[in-house]
């Protein structure tokens, strides 16, 4: 981690700690009992409140302290979600609801399963970063941009392939997803051959990027578009 990684991460993690264990000692059940025999029950008559008061407040103090260092290493976990909260995988199992399914074509996708780990919301950008580019060259590619809530997931699309019934050909190259313009086929792009390796990034809002490479393919035995995560 850089420096200014590390010291994020101490403050998250010191901050969750100490929330947790106040939730746990200072909670509801203490304040509201607190609040009744410090201020309800006096008015009743009853004069020894003040002694029970002492007694909840240092059982909740001692309770905190405990917890406190208990709390610790689960906030490890919430503080290392908290700077690195994007988790991904690769799969070649779903399918994208743009593409509309006939008999005479079909049509399979690759995405990137995309998790939340932490519990704040992202506002995500999604990019191909080996895209084929018109002068030839390769560079990235603008997929989709998406909210991603706490603890949650989202499928990703970036590669499709159809095949077609005859007298119809199936697609000879992997087609890449994200936006077209208006007009036939505007600002589509795919990579020649029948397979190719792809470098996708996620990019939340003010927070680090997270990378994932695949392989993709077109298995001419089954007529599918395949896919298989590569070590980074």
């Amino acid at each position: 981690m850089q420096t200014g990684t590390v010291g994020r991460f101490l403050w998250h993690w010191l901050r969750y700690a100490i929330r947790d264990a106040v939730a746990q000692a200072f909670g509801w059940p203490t304040l509201l009992s607190a609040a009744v025999l410090g201020y309800i029950l006096p008015k009743v008559g009853i004069g020894d409140i003040p002694n029970q008061i002492a007694n909840n407040l240092a059982i909740a103090a001692v309770s905190w302290a405990i917890g406190f260092v208990v709390y610790l290493f689960a906030a490890f976990l919430k503080a290392y979600w908290r700077i690195a909260p994007l988790n991904m995988l690769i799969t070649d199992d779903v399918r994208s609801p743009d593409f509309a399914f006939n008999e005479g074509c079909r049509g399979y996708s690759v995405a990137t399963i995309v998790q939340n780990r932490s519990d704040v919301h992202l506002n995500c950008n999604a990019y191909v970063m080996n895209a084929p580019q018109h002068d030839g060259s390769t560079g990235p590619r603008f997929v989709e941009k998406f909210d991603l809530p706490p603890k949650s997931k989202k499928a990703v699309f970036v590669a499709y392939w159809f095949s077609r019934e005859p007298p119809h050909a199936d697609d000879k190259d992997i087609r890449l997803s994200g936006p077209t313009d208006s007009g036939f086929g505007g600002n589509m792009c795919w990579v020649s051959g029948m397979a190719a390796r792809l470098h996708v990034r996620i990019h939340p809002q003010d927070g680090e990027s997270k990378d994932i490479y695949c392989r993709v393919w077109i298995d001419t035995a089954t007529r599918q578009l395949r896919a298989q995560q590569l070590p980074e």
